[in-house]
């Protein structure tokens, strides 16, 4: 079990070590984390901003196609708006996932599916459009591809109860040092391609690539040794801990 304390310290060593790390080094996931499968009001927050966002966007894109195309009825420029949300959701989560492969195991091993999901939902979308045309089967879909393209990725859960405001905030900022050691990993192969391999240069580059390599296994074993301490391995732990 790893305390608070040292997770603490470690931190400010790494931002002494590399301060570049934590500067514009922004993740697009885990903004709202939560005790358990439920946890009060914070599990209406993600669906809350979903319906002001998206729900808004795909009334005033069906609108607007509605009036500038008048071949489209109702339904169908409606569907179109849905479908052009979905299709936005899946150019949007492989960058999240590409995120999170590279700074969460954990979390990766429960969200790495999430494109083919909603390539599935994009396509009974598209079914609906051209053959059935229900409104109820629509809103359905759209509910399931809010849910795997924004909710799933916007809220975390199965935090333990003891898990404290600082826990979260330690274990996201350990997150963003594994994407940036990952980001300068990648830059640093980049440069040693291009780098004759007999120059000065290329021994340089070739040593802070180890050293990166090293530091971003460190740290993807770290936030995954944290992820065991504040968090419940499974469904069936968490389901443990409350009988």
């Amino acid at each position: 079990m790893i305390n608070n304390k040292q997770v603490s310290l470690y931190l400010q060593q790494l931002q002494a070590e590399y301060p570049q790390a934590f500067k514009r080094n922004y993740l697009f996931y885990s903004q709202i984390k939560t005790k358990g499968m439920l946890d009060e009001l914070k599990e209406l927050i993600p669906w809350i901003l979903a319906a002001m966002i998206f729900v808004s966007i795909s009334i005033s894109l069906s609108l607007f196609i509605e009036q500038r195309f008048p071949r489209f009825d109702t339904f169908q420029a409606s569907a179109i708006a849905v479908l052009a949300i979905m299709l936005f959701f899946m150019l949007i989560v492989p960058i999240i996932i590409k995120q999170i492969k590279h700074s969460s195991v954990h979390l990766y091993q429960q969200l790495s599916n999430s494109p083919l999901k909603i390539a599935v939902v994009i396509l009974l979308q598209a079914v609906n459009f051209a053959f059935i045309q229900s409104f109820l089967l629509q809103a359905v879909l759209f509910f399931l591809a809010i849910s795997f393209g924004f909710v799933r990725f916007y809220k975390e859960n199965m935090f333990r109860e003891h898990t404290k405001d600082t826990d979260y905030y330690n274990l996201q900022q350990i997150r963003r040092v594994c994407f940036w050691s990952y980001k300068q990993a990648v830059k640093l192969k980049v440069r040693l391609s291009l780098t004759p391999k007999k120059s000065t240069e290329y021994a340089v580059f070739k040593k802070q690539l180890a050293q990166i390599s090293e530091l971003h296994v460190q740290l993807i074993q770290y936030e995954n040794e944290l992820c065991r301490t504040y968090k419940f391995v499974d469904l069936d732990a968490y389901m443990d801990s409350l009988m």
